[in-house]
């Protein structure tokens, strides 16, 4: 599902964000990425998710090479990763609703189409009586949950969330974190970039560690 063969990454004054990295992720695994800040784990995933191109290498995505991706595709290319962010990033002048359905609105979806597909990723995330409020009346907690139900509204084969859980305590964290695991048992490929070791080792998942751009670990979480 996603490939990276010797990929680097160099931003503009020489920084090296990634180096000569490798790696594959299969069709419905769930893999975590850690490292320290500055690793190049938010970096790994903008290349996945084409808000930057790789400097070497190639990044392949469904069998498709991103780096000779044209940008006429590249809106198509995302409508198959959904993206969960630490700060949710919603608009706060819409409803919880609105905020959900934008993804299809932009796509095109019919308007019936949109209210199914909105309310079955609420009630997924249990805030299906909610969809009426705006997102600033809702707990930290519930805000990210908006932010998962947005990202999996149109059913993308990849989900990538990064730090989806910064800004939570634990319980919430753990509640998290089984919501993206119930989306990777029904077939979904996931991907999460965290600081949170602790939360990582009970997950018990694929560990990939990132160190100075490098690829350091890939295995077991035992290392932790």
């Amino acid at each position: 599902m996603i490939q990276l063969h010797n990929v680097s990454k160099r931003y503009p004054g020489g920084f090296d964000a990634l180096s000569n990295l490798s790696l594959e992720i299969d069709a419905g695994e769930m893999v975590f990425l850690t490292g320290h800040s500055g690793a190049g784990k938010s970096t790994l995933l903008k290349l996945i998710m084409l808000m930057e191109r790789a400097t070497r290498g190639q990044v392949l995505v469904g069998g498709e090479n991103l780096n000779k991706m044209p940008a006429r595709k590249i809106p198509f290319l995302r409508r198959q990763i959904g993206v969960v962010f630490q700060n949710h990033q919603l608009l706060f002048d819409r409803s919880v609703y609105e905020n959900i359905a934008l993804p299809l609105v932009i796509a095109g979806f019919d308007p019936r189409d949109i209210g199914r597909r909105v309310r079955a990723a609420l009630d997924k995330v249990g805030l299906l009586s909610k969809e009426k409020l705006n997102p600033i009346a809702l707990s930290g907690g519930e805000q990210q949950r908006v932010g998962i139900a947005r990202a999996v509204v149109n059913k993308p084969p990849v989900l990538l969330a990064d730090e989806p859980t910064g800004n939570l305590d634990p319980k919430l964290s753990a509640e998290i974190m089984t919501l993206l695991q119930q989306f990777n048992e029904v077939g979904v490929t996931v991907m999460i970039a965290s600081h949170d070791l602790d939360l990582v080792k009970r997950m018990n998942k694929r560990l990939l560690t990132l160190e100075g751009g490098q690829l350091v670990h890939d295995g077991s979480v035992e290392v932790l």
